[in-house]
């Protein structure tokens, strides 16, 4: 359950009207902070997010909620300037905006156990309790990111250290031994804006470390959002100098079915054979790359031509 706000919790309010100028001021001195992918200030916050902040942690007005994520976001930006740092992408909550969403929150409130692959701040797993309500068993949720410096951020954020009950794991899906404490005890994995930051090959390997963690039968769930175009393949985000892999609903497809394909016959191989392969469920759909929170005008960064995936991949 999610434990009542508490008073010594509250955070960083506001220092005071000049503080969006200074912001402004300071990004233009700072080298890093010279791109496109860095946005000084939001203009308006959706009204569902300052809801969010002002009932789950206790600020008060539009314009202390904004002076507090600033603070936030600016020291994450030291830590790795991603552009969804940058761009307040992680206001998006953006796991609600999955047409999966009201199954996820059900089959939470009922028990699943869910993971954030890649969860920065934790902000999806703290929308997701929120909306579950306060008797949701959010013991059941867990978060991992690369950085811990991400999880450590998340408690300041959203002032909740010792009221959010859901676990943190720093963990490279690389490694190994990735997880290894949960192979096949979860239900359902949320990867928000996480596949798209790895080449194709990459992208198989996370797949299989899904299929260690993910319980071996119908109705386990792998959803989310990536990098996506009308033609899937390699594709050089120049401005950034990443070398990415976008999917349309056939690449998509394909990376669950063949990456779980490919493992189960490595298994089979080594078990004699004889075992029935998986099969899975993959729904895509492409949308306009963008963000409630980011200026409209800092586009080009990315490629005009990408657009976003929103997917679902479902064990029959």
């Amino acid at each position: 359950m999610l434990a009542p706000l508490q008073e010594e919790s509250k955070p960083w309010m506001a220092k005071g009207e000049n503080e969006t100028r200074d912001r402004v001021r300071e990004a233009k001195d700072d080298p890093s902070k010279a791109v496109e992918w860095y946005q000084p200030t939001v203009k308006s916050l959706p009204a569902g997010t300052v809801e969010f902040f002002e009932i789950y942690i206790g600020i008060k007005g539009e314009d202390a909620i904004k002076e507090h994520i600033y603070t936030i976001r600016d020291m994450a930006w030291k830590v790795l300037p991603y552009p969804c740092i940058g761009l307040f992408r992680f206001l998006d909550f953006s796991i609600h905006l999955s047409p999966e969403y009201p199954r996820v929150v059900k089959r939470v409130q009922e028990g699943a156990t869910l993971l954030d692959l890649g969860c920065c701040f934790g902000q999806d797993l703290r929308k997701l309790a929120y909306d579950a309500g306060p008797d949701a068993p959010t013991r059941n949720l867990i978060g991992t990111d690369l950085e811990p410096a991400f999880l450590q951020l998340g408690y300041e954020l959203f002032a909740d250290r010792s009221r959010f009950e859901a676990t943190f794991v720093p963990g490279d899906v690389f490694a190994e031994d990735f997880l290894a404490q949960y192979r096949g005890k979860v239900d359902i994995v949320y990867l928000g804006s996480f596949l798209h930051l790895f080449s194709e090959p990459q992208q198989r390997v996370v797949v299989r470390q899904l299929r260690r963690l993910l319980r071996p039968r119908a109705g386990s769930m792998v959803f989310g959002r990536n990098l996506g175009a009308g033609k899937g393949g390699p594709f050089r985000m120049e401005s950034i100098g990443w070398d990415l892999y976008r999917h349309d609903p056939v690449t998509i497809a394909d990376l669950f079915q063949s990456s779980y394909d490919e493992a189960e016959a490595i298994d089979a191989d080594a078990d004699g054979g004889g075992k029935a392969k998986s099969q899975w469920e993959v729904t895509s759909s492409l949308g306009r790359y963008g963000s409630a929170n980011w200026d409209d005008d800092r586009r080009g960064w990315q490629g005009h031509e990408t657009k976003q995936m929103m997917f679902t991949a479902i064990r029959l």
